[in-house]
C-alpha cells in the first residue's frame, strides 16, 4: 500500500502549527540577520499540505499573500479543495502531486513549509523534497522543515521496532492500532511514572498509546519514521544549496539551563551544525523545526536586540507587585518570570498584556511617541530575553484579534465551520484549541457578526436544551470573554 493510499484509508485532519507560520519564519530571519519577505505580501508553498489544516489558516488571514499546497493524497486535496471553495478563498491552491511531479518556477516561493514529512518518507522522496524547496525558494527565502532527530529518538525507536515485532500480519488499520495499544500499555505498566521520567521506555509508551488514531497510526505506526543526527541533516540540505538559520522556537535553542562549563565549550564552537549537534547529545532532543535559506546570505548566529525594533510583541503576561520593594514580577502563560523595578519595562510589559491577544509594536511601547531612540534600545535589550524565555512573542506580522467582545462579537467563517463540525478551531494567532463544552461550540457558530448578546442568548436558548446552563446569560458572558482571550474573535469592523 503507497504512502498516499495511507492516508486516504487513514485521513490526518490538518492542523494549525504556529511555528510554520510566514510570520514566525520572518520574524526569526530578522533577528538572525536575514531580510524576508513581508508576510502580508508573500508567496507560500507547502509540501506535504495535506487537508489544508495549515494553509487555509494562513490564507485567509493574509489575503494579500498566495498560497500552493502540494499533497499526494486524493482524500486530502480534495477536502482543501472543499473547503477553500466554501471559503471562497482565492488565493490558495491545492495540487494532489507527488514531490517527483512537482517542478515550481525557479526562486517562485518566499516560505517553503514541510511539516511532518522528512522523517516519514523514503529516502529518494527525502531527497527530492529538499530539491523542491531549494528551486522554489527565492533569495530571501525560508524554509521550514520538521523532524525526528537522534539521540533522543532512540527511546521511541525501540518501542517502533518492538511494535514491529508484534504486529507481524497484522494489516488492518485498525487491528494494528487496538494490537500496538495493548502492548504499549504492557510496556507502560512495568516502567514507573513521574518527573524527571518522561524519557524513559515506560514514559513514552504511555504518551504513544494515548495519541489519537491519525497520529498514532501515521506517526508511531508509520512503515517509515527515519530520525537522522542533526548533522546528517545539515549536510543534506548543504548538498541542496540550503544553509542552517535557527529553529523555529527560539526556546530551543538556549542553552542557559547548562551547567556553565557546559555554556561555554558550547559558546566557543565556531562551527554552528557542530554546536548544534552538541546540544541535541546534551538535551537528548527528539525532534527539531529547522529553518533553512539559500547559501548565500550571511547568517548572523547572534540574534541582536536591535533587530527587535522593527517587530511587535504580545504575551497573556500576569503581574503582581511587591507591597514592600514595588518591584513587579510578570507571569507568562508558559511560566516563565521576570522581576523587576524598571519604569519603562513595567509599563511596556503590562501595556502587552493588556493588548493580548494582540500585539503592540515596539515604538507603540515607550513613553513618548515618536519613540525616545533611547528607550527603544532599552526595550530592545530587555524584550529579546524575554521571547527567549518565552515571556512574550515578537512578532515581523502580528496577529489581528479582539481584545474583547464587541457589541457584534465576531469569529472567523473558518472557525464557525470547524465549530459546526467539532474540529480542532483554528484561532486568530494560528493556534489549535478544542471547547470543553457545547455552549462554547454552539456560540462559535452563532459569531457571524450579526448578532448582538441579546440575539446570541435567544438563539442559545432554542438550541441548548435540558437545563445545563440555568444561568445561560453569565456563561455566555464568561464565554465570550474566553473566546476573545484565546484570539477566537475578530476586531469590530
Amino acid at each position: 500500500m503507497t504512502e498516499a493510499s495511507l492516508y486516504d484509508e487513514v485521513p490526518y485532519p490538518g492542523r494549525a502549527f504556529p511555528q510554520t507560520h510566514p510570520d514566525r519564519l520572518a520574524t526569526m530571519a530578522t533577528l538572525y540577520g536575514l531580510d524576508p519577505v513581508p508576510p502580508a505580501a508573500c508567496n507560500v508553498v507547502e509540501l506535504g499540505c495535506g487537508d489544508g489544516g495549515n494553509l487555509l489558516p494562513m490564507a485567509l488571514t493574509l489575503p494579500e499573500s498566495t498560497f500552493l499546497g502540494i499533497d499526494s493524497s486524493a482524500y486530502a486535496i480534495g477536502r482543501a479543495r472543499s473547503i477553500a471553495a466554501e471559503l471562497k478563498l482565492d488565493n490558495v491552491h491545492f495540487e494532489e502531486l507527488g514531490f517527483d511531479d512537482f517542478d515550481p518556477a525557479p526562486a517562485s516561493a518566499d516560505y517553503v513549509i514541510a511539516h511532518g514529512v522528512y522523517s516519514w518518507v523514503p529516502a529518494a522522496v527525502r531527497d527530492r523534497m529538499l530539491a523542491v524547496a531549494a528551486q522554489a525558494l527565492s533569495p530571501s527565502g525560508v524554509a521550514y522543515v520538521s523532524y525526528n532527530v537522534l539521540p533522543g529518538h532512540r527511546t521511541r525507536q525501540t518501542l517502533r521496532d518492538m511494535l514491529a515485532l508484534e504486529l507481524e500480519g497484522i494489516d488492518e488499520p485498525g487491528e494494528r492500532m487496538v494490537a500496538a495499544r495493548a502492548l504499549l500499555a504492557e510496556v507502560a505498566a512495568i516502567w514507573p511514572a513521574g518527573p524527571g521520567l518522561e524519557t524513559t521506555l515506560g514514559s513514552q509508551a504511555r504518551m504513544l498509546a494515548n495519541q489519537d488514531d491519525a497520529l498514532f497510526f501515521h506517526d508511531t505506526l508509520a512503515p517509515i519514521n527515519l530520525a537522522p543526527y542533526f548533522r546528517e541533516f545539515a549536510a543534506h540540505a548543504a548538498g541542496h544549496g540550503l544553509q542552517y538559520v535557527a529553529e523555529a522556537e527560539i526556546t530551543e535553542m538556549q542553552i542557559g539551563a547548562l551547567p556553565a562549563e557546559l555554556q561555554q565549550r558550547l559558546l566557543a564552537t565556531d562551527d554552528v551544525v557542530r554546536r548544534e549537534q552538541l546540544m541535541d547529545f546534551l538535551k537528548q532532543r527528539m525532534f527539531r523545526q529547522t529553518l533553512l535559506a539559500r547559501i548565500g546570505p550571511e547568517v548572523d548566529r547572534d540574534a541582536r536586540p536591535e533587530r527587535v525594533a522593527t517587530l511587535a510583541a504580545a504575551g497573556p503576561i500576569g503581574h503582581e507587585t511587591d507591597a514592600t520593594t514595588g518591584r513587579v514580577t510578570f507571569t507568562g502563560s508558559a511560566g516563565a518570570t521576570l522581576t523587576t523595578d524598571h519604569p519603562l519595562l513595567v509599563g511596556a510589559l503590562k501595556r502587552i498584556g493588556e493588548r493580548w491577544p494582540a500585539a503592540a509594536w515596539l515604538h507603540e511601547l515607550c513613553s513618548e511617541q515618536p519613540a525616545p531612540p533611547e528607550e527603544l534600545d532599552v526595550l530592545c535589550e530587555a524584550l529579546l530575553p524575554c521571547f527567549q524565555a518565552n515571556l512574550v512573542r515578537l512578532h515581523a506580522h502580528p496577529p489581528v484579534a479582539a481584545t474583547s467582545p464587541g457589541e457584534y462579537p465576531r469569529a472567523s467563517p473558518l472557525a464557525r465551520m470547524q465549530a459546526r463540525e467539532r474540529e480542532y478551531m483554528t484561532t486568530l494567532r494560528h493556534t489549535s484549541l478544542r471547547l470543553e463544552d457545547e455552549l462554547g461550540w454552539q456560540l462559535v457558530v452563532l459569531l457571524d457578526g450579526t448578532r448582538d448578546r441579546a440575539a446570541l442568548l435567544a438563539e442559545l436558548e432554542a438550541r441548548l436544551e435540558g437545563g445545563a446552563y440555568p444561568q445561560l446569560e453569565a456563561d455566555l458572558d464568561r464565554s465570550l470573554d474566553t473566546l476573545a482571550s484565546v484570539a477566537v474573535l475578530m476586531p469590530d469592523v
